[in-house]
């Protein structure tokens, strides 16, 4: 399903014949009893829009801790190929010992209190310093150990880039799973916005708001609440049977028939709020609409 970003609402054209037809069919269909329902997320468009902000939120999360991800299989791939030659090897773990002894050291105190503990003379901040710089070269033997053990290290670094990797198909399936909530929820706030503009023209012109159960009968006297309807004689589609032409008067594109149900709904609450149930005779379906 292709997300529509951006409503498109053409100009109402005021002389055009009807917008919708009746159905072919001869006989005068049984009103069917339609059910309230909850008011689903394409009909309010505040809550459809949160639902969008969740849905980004959760997908730049995933696509972080797949940047993450992949840096830190770069900088891992980088290690490895210096780990593969001794020497080279042997440079790069003497270089990170030394940055993992400064970064100890300075998590210990802010850089004021070092300087003063390395500055002072009296025996017992002496002592204070000779204890601190003890543990500095605790540091210092451990990070030695280490650059003797190239080989081991080259090991271990292996097996942090195959756990790397068995962590990026999981974190593709996400990636993927999350940009599909994103199109569905670019969607959903497409058809609200519709919705939205329709709730606002009909309080504008004053016309009373069907029910539910009046879209429900008015589809069904139209086509049998069939959306993939087409008339028989080709100029009708869809569950409320939209002339091609009205149909993009409230910014429908394509074959009416081949818009979702919730796209159809919304165009035609869209067309009401703009013409009241006058595109709808009244002395076939258009009863079915409340009366203005």
């Amino acid at each position: 399903m292709t997300v529509l970003l951006v409503v498109v609402a053409a100009a109402l054209v005021a002389a055009g014949g009807v917008a919708l037809g009746q159905s072919d069919s001869g006989d005068d269909p049984a009103q069917p009893v339609a059910v309230e329902s909850a008011i689903p997320a394409w009909r309010d468009l505040e809550r459809a829009q949160e639902d969008l902000e969740l849905a980004l939120g959760v997908r730049e999360s995933v696509q972080m801790a797949m940047d993450r991800t992949m840096d830190e299989l770069h900088l891992e791939l980088a290690r490895l190929d210096k780990l593969h030659n001794t020497d080279t090897g042997q440079q790069l773990l003497m270089d990170e010992a030394e940055r993992l002894v400064v970064q100890e050291y300075i998590s210990g105190g802010d850089v004021e209190d070092f300087a003063f503990i390395l500055g002072v003379s009296e025996a017992t901040d002496a002592l204070w310093r000779k204890a601190l710089l003890s543990e500095v070269s605790e540091l210092i033997d451990q990070a030695l150990d280490a650059v003797d053990d190239v080989s081991g290290e080259r090991d271990r670094t292996g097996a942090r880039i195959g756990r790397l990797n068995d962590t990026i198909p999981y974190l593709n399936s996400r990636l993927f799973d999350a940009d599909q909530s994103v199109e569905a929820a670019e969607w959903v706030v497409y058809i609200a916005e519709i919705n939205d503009m329709a709730d606002r023209e009909m309080a504008q012109n004053g016309f009373i708001p069907p029910t539910e159960r009046h879209w429900y009968n008015l589809r069904f006297c139209e086509s049998t609440d069939n959306y993939t309807a087409e008339s028989a004689n080709g100029l009708f589609y869809g569950a409320y049977q939209f002339e091609p032409r009205t149909w993009r008067t409230v910014g429908g594109t394509g074959n009416p028939a081949h818009a979702p149900p919730e796209e159809q709904d919304a165009r035609a609450r869209l067309l009401y709020a703009r013409r009241g149930d006058q595109p709808w005779p009244r002395d076939y379906c258009g009863r079915f609409l409340p009366r203005n």
